[in-house]
């Protein structure tokens, strides 16, 4: 019995809190409002799946899931591919369910930035540990690790970096290294499965294939229906929602934005759309002649994080078998002699917290438009996160050369030779990044109020990655989980409700410490008391 309603044909609907979006955010945010009494809809404007129709085959995974079929990419320099889900469960279904709490630095900074709105650090602990609890957080074994893992793991000990296993949302993983396709098994607790399903039974109604077009003050939610769900055409039939009490948009940090644009209620004088945050990835692919690396396991399990005072970590990086093919400097038959080897390649995506800020612009198209560039801090710290990553598989595994992220000449067989490739002065538009983790385009405390109101409406919200102050410097999926939950239990509470909790079976288990970095309340740091 699937959770979702998929209408053919107009509808219209009405309700008190009507939630758009579906995934980290929307989720966490629904959940709340459903089981504290309010009448809830939720619209999706991917489409519903149950696990065992995740298709195998990438191609049609991005046609299915992600947004403009995964080839949306931000102007600027470096351009830069941006990764996020269309489908019900929003990017939790097709991330690599990498869990990271939000560093104490980050929130102290978060709370500077947004005037206070985060100021209670213990309460916003204890919920994200109510939320991993919820989704079922737990340190990935060593038993799970992939091929890739295990080269990353060794390397960074042969160097004598600090590393460590990734936590996941994964506690039923069969170690398949299909978490970017969808999990075909259940195995990864993203929230289509963690929380819909429980906000269903407290009353939620789940309309999927519904691409919202504008939403007004007065609570009106209006669109039409994508006939795939993959596509953003205008061409299907139409739909009314009528929310009585709020109205909260939870469609991530690009597609929040552009709703905002077309209700007409975010001008270019605005804060709506500004400030956006990401987390650049510029992978850096090792080959070895004689080792294989490829195997089964996680889909992202390891993590190096020597580098965290400078805002880089190291990030086993699953490798697309035709990712080396556009990297390779090489035609004839040896190129095909090295591709006849992809098993042999590892990649490393070498992560930064980037302090530019970029932006999401109005457009009347059906894509999103959205511009980022690379101040030069960023740029000198992508040049040297680029080199760690060079690093750990010429000196920490032996390579036999590298694949830099560079457009033109990449390969790089000596540490001298990457030097020569990757100076100082190299100009950002030469390098080739990627990013999956747009954030703080409506933040709260700058673009909207504290609790995420929209400035000039009494009733529209933001809860999803776009209300974060800033990125994180992590994965940001329990981030943006621990934020929508704050900011929805402070709108039920405001509309005259108490939030029921979030973990059911009294006070959530302390989190998993976490190695590394001070995150949080953590068993490790209280006193034990009688369970």
């Amino acid at each position: 019995m699937t959770i979702w309603t998929d209408p053919t044909g107009s509808f219209e609907d009405s309700c008190e809190i009507c939630v758009i979006g579906s995934g980290a955010g929307g989720a966490f945010a629904a959940l709340t409002f459903a089981e504290a009494g309010f009448d809830v809809v939720l619209l999706e404007a991917g489409a519903g799946r149950a696990s065992e129709d995740h298709s195998p085959f990438l191609a049609q995974a991005l046609a299915r899931m992600y947004n403009e079929a995964g080839f949306h990419t931000m102007t600027g320099k470096p351009p830069m591919a941006v990764a996020s889900g269309r489908t019900l469960g929003g990017s939790t279904v097709i991330n690599s369910a990498i869990c990271f709490r939000t560093p104490e630095r980050v929130l102290a900074e978060w709370n500077e930035l947004s005037g206070g709105a985060l100021s209670d650090a213990d309460a916003y602990y204890r919920t994200m540990d109510a939320v991993e609890a919820t989704i079922h957080v737990g340190t990935t074994p060593d038993s799970l690790l992939s091929g890739l893992d295990r080269a990353h793991k060794e390397a960074a000990n042969a160097l004598g970096w600090s590393h460590h296993n990734f936590r996941r949302n994964t506690p039923t993983c069969l170690g398949c290294g299909r978490c970017n396709l969808g999990c075909p098994v259940s195995g990864k607790q993203s929230v289509d499965l963690a929380v819909l399903p429980r906000a269903r039974r407290a009353g939620t109604r789940i309309h999927v294939r519904c691409q919202v077009q504008t939403v007004d003050d007065s609570g009106l939610v209006q669109g039409y229906l994508n006939p795939s769900g993959g596509r953003d055409d205008g061409d299907g039939p139409s739909f009314v929602v009528r929310a009585s009490r709020a109205v909260v948009l939870a469609g991530g940090a690009m597609n929040t934005p552009r709703i905002l644009f077309r209700s007409g209620l975010a001008t270019r004088a605005d804060e709506i759309g500004k400030g956006l945050h990401i987390h650049p990835v510029f992978s850096v692919l090792g080959f070895w002649e004689e080792r294989r690396i490829a195997d089964r396991g996680s889909t992202q399990g390891h993590y190096i994080d020597e580098f965290d005072s400078d805002d880089i970590l190291l990030e086993s990086n699953p490798t697309v078998t035709g990712q080396p093919f556009q990297m390779l400097p090489m035609h004839g038959l040896e190129a095909k002699r090295i591709l006849s080897k992809a098993s042999h390649f590892a990649s490393s995506g070498a992560m930064i917290r980037a302090h530019s800020a970029g932006s999401v612009r109005p457009n009347k198209g059906p894509g999103i438009r959205a511009r980022y560039v690379l101040d030069d801090a960023d740029r000198l710290r992508s040049i040297r996160a680029s080199k760690h990553a060079a690093k750990l598989w010429l000196t920490g595994l032996g390579a036999d050369f590298v694949l830099l992220p560079l457009y033109g000449e990449s390969l790089a067989r000596s540490m001298e030779e990457v030097d020569a490739l990757l100076p100082d002065d190299l100009p950002p538009g030469k390098l080739i990044g990627f990013t999956s983790h747009p954030l703080a385009t409506c933040s709260i405390g700058r673009a909207t109020d504290a609790n995420g109101r929209v400035p000039g409406t009494e009733n529209i919200y933001c809860m999803d990655g776009s209300a974060l102050p800033s990125n994180v410097g992590r994965n940001p999926q329990v981030s943006v989980m621990t934020v929508a939950r704050t900011l929805a239990e402070r709108l039920t509470e405001s509309l005259g409700k108490t939030p029921k909790p979030l973990y059911p079976k009294g006070p959530a288990p302390w989190s998993v410490p976490q190695p590394g970095i001070p995150a949080g309340v953590t068993r490790d740091r209280l006193p034990l008391v009688e369970e």
